[in-house]
């Protein structure tokens, strides 16, 4: 493997301070694969959404991924389809750095099928992370506790498309929890992917980005 995987726990190097300032929430150990100097980043923005986002959704993820890269930003989003696969690529197509946060055990990736992004994003020192052990396959609720991790090493989430009931809430109320700001994304036209958009922003959860 060209990329080894390493263990740390949180009283080791490089464990990020960040994660450290959520408190009970903080993982007692994380495995790393990739660029481990990408935890001392300063500036850090999640960039999430729906696997099931539309076209518009996912250009949206792309290209806000290229804005905040070209900025000098890393870009946290969780390897996902949709959104966070968009997400990713954005960073990737303008050699910005990007860290992906799983919910599996570094040996296996999910999904399988950015198997290919995955390697693109450690080619181009990127980093990947998970705080679950070798061997054990994602689940719904893997999946969700992983999203806390995005919140807390970024300074700000954006939302690029999502509909009323979506996973990427959960991460949103992540981001209110630990005081994070969230911005989402508006669209042209009203539907149920965009839906949750409409919601934050109507609430004033979120700001217009």
């Amino acid at each position: 493997m060209p990329y080894p995987i390493i263990e740390i726990t949180k009283t080791s190097e490089p464990f990020p301070p960040a994660l450290l300032a959520i408190g009970e929430d903080c993982p007692e150990r994380l495995w790393l694969r990739g660029n481990h100097e990408l935890l001392k980043a300063e500036k850090c923005v999640a960039i999430i959404g729906a696997r099931a986002a539309d076209a518009a959704g996912c250009a949206k993820a792309y290209d806000l991924a290229v804005d905040f890269a070209q900025k000098g930003y890393v870009i946290v989003s969780g390897l996902a389809l949709g959104c966070d696969t968009a997400a990713h690529q954005g960073c990737l197509a303008v050699h910005g750095k990007t860290i992906a946060i799983v919910g599996s055990g570094l040996d296996i990736v999910h999904p399988v099928e950015n198997t290919e992004l995955q390697e693109h994003i450690l080619r181009q020192q990127g980093l990947v992370i998970s705080e679950q052990p070798l061997g054990v396959k994602a689940t719904p609720k893997t999946l969700v506790r992983r999203n806390r991790l995005q919140v807390a090493l970024s300074q700000l989430v954006v939302v690029a498309q999502c509909p009323a009931q979506s996973g990427t809430l959960y991460t949103v109320d992540y981001a209110l929890k630990y005081g994070k700001e969230v911005r989402a994304a508006q669209f042209p036209y009203r539907n149920e992917a965009t839906a949750g958009n409409d919601n934050l922003l109507r609430e004033g959860i979120a700001s217009l980005i």
